[in-house]
């Protein structure tokens, strides 16, 4: 039998690094046959896709331009081929993205509550409880938004490489423009990256505090209630939440940049591409069914290039949430842990019960308190 019958769970000798981005890449080497998994239904289902217009472009060449029956019934049966294997492989990948998704997001619990039981009551010495119940509320989920995208992620780059092959053997022109756009593209993410990520970052600390200032209100009821202190709660959770707010506000233009970019960067392909194609076909460069595979490619390529863009902003996410998780497994306890003995190592004295680790002796009848 496993010593570890739960599949989220880790060896509890295990010791997670302190780095956010070693902790994501930790997290990735004890799913690894799960991300290969999604890989292995993740390129094919992309690929299926992509080679859609060339089948389509071959059927209108060579069977309705052509006039060959047989060659366009043959090139339907390949496009409904595809169309199955994308059918068959979209289901497997699916599962296992939900799989990364889930084991990253409860690994990630698992060693965060283990931290906070060696810590102990050092935690909250050094962090706000608000803070940890916020990372378990929030941060845990986040850390698999990453895992869940890595099979599109690997199919989205596969397919850009087929698809550029094929443009290059169809014309170079079109060929070159993809090869060297599409990255130039992704990489101009980066202006948007860094300002994405430190804003995502000052609006989850500042609801960290918010949290933080509900809890700390709630444990203290009682006494603000006696000393007539609401009206200065709720002055200064109102304050907190304009803050809050605030925060949103400054993340959202450059989360909204983002999300514009996925649309907007592979409507310059089909718009550059397609043009280009059509001056070929009407110079008679290209046939027609390969302006049409063309304009094909091009409308494909909004997947993978979407998806770029999905990628880096939950890594983003990701890089955030797990700075907030490494300072609670960062947090050292204030005194060396002590092995309790179980209550069947207890020794009977007689009417009394001794711990030997403590020296503690329970007497019968008597009301008998620790203080730690």
């Amino acid at each position: 039998m496993s010593p570890h019958p739960w599949p989220y769970a880790t060896d509890p000798a295990a010791t997670p690094p302190l780095d956010a981005d070693r902790l994501i890449l930790w997290l990735a080497r004890h799913q690894w046959r799960t991300l290969l998994g999604g890989v292995l239904f993740g390129v094919p289902w992309m690929l299926s896709i992509a080679l859609v217009p060339a089948a389509i472009g071959k059927a209108i060449d060579e069977g309705l331009v052509g006039g060959d029956p047989r060659a366009l019934v043959t090139w339907s049966a390949a496009i409904m081929g595809l169309g199955l294997v994308s059918a068959v492989t979209t289901n497997g990948r699916h599962w296992f993205a939900v799989r990364n998704w889930l084991l990253s997001s409860f690994r990630t619990a698992v060693v965060t509550e283990r931290a906070v039981r060696r810590a102990g009551p050092a935690l909250t010495r050094q962090m706000p409880a608000g803070e940890v119940v916020t990372s378990f509320a929030s941060d845990f989920w986040r850390m698999g938004e990453v895992f869940d995208v890595v099979a599109r992620f690997a199919g989205a780059i596969v397919s850009f490489v087929v698809v550029s092959v094929i443009l290059l053997r169809g014309s170079v022109l079109l060929g070159v423009i993809m090869l060297v756009g599409g990255p130039l593209l992704l990489a101009s993410l980066a202006l948007v990256m860094r300002p994405l990520q430190r804003r995502q970052q000052a609006q989850r600390e500042e609801a960290g505090l918010l949290t933080s200032l509900g809890a700390d209100t709630v444990a203290g009821l009682r006494v603000l209630r006696g000393i007539g202190g609401e009206d200065a709660f709720l002055a200064r959770y109102a304050a907190q939440s304009d803050r809050v707010r605030l925060a949103g506000v400054r993340l959202s233009p450059v989360q909204a940049t983002l999300d514009a970019a996925q649309v907007l960067l592979p409507g310059i392909f089909v718009v550059v591409v397609t043009g280009i194609g059509a001056h070929l076909a009407v110079a008679g460069e290209i046939t027609p069914g390969q302006l049409v595979a063309f304009y094909g490619y091009t409308a494909f390529l909004t997947m993978p290039l979407r998806t770029a863009t999905e990628f880096v902003d939950k890594l983003v996410r990701t890089r955030v949430a797990a700075r907030r998780i490494v300072r609670i497994l960062a947090v050292e306890p204030d005194h060396e842990p002590t092995e309790r003995p179980p209550s069947d190592q207890l020794v009977d004295v007689g009417a009394a019960l001794v711990d030997p680790a403590s020296g503690v002796v329970i007497e019968p009848g008597r009301l008998t308190a620790l203080v730690s």
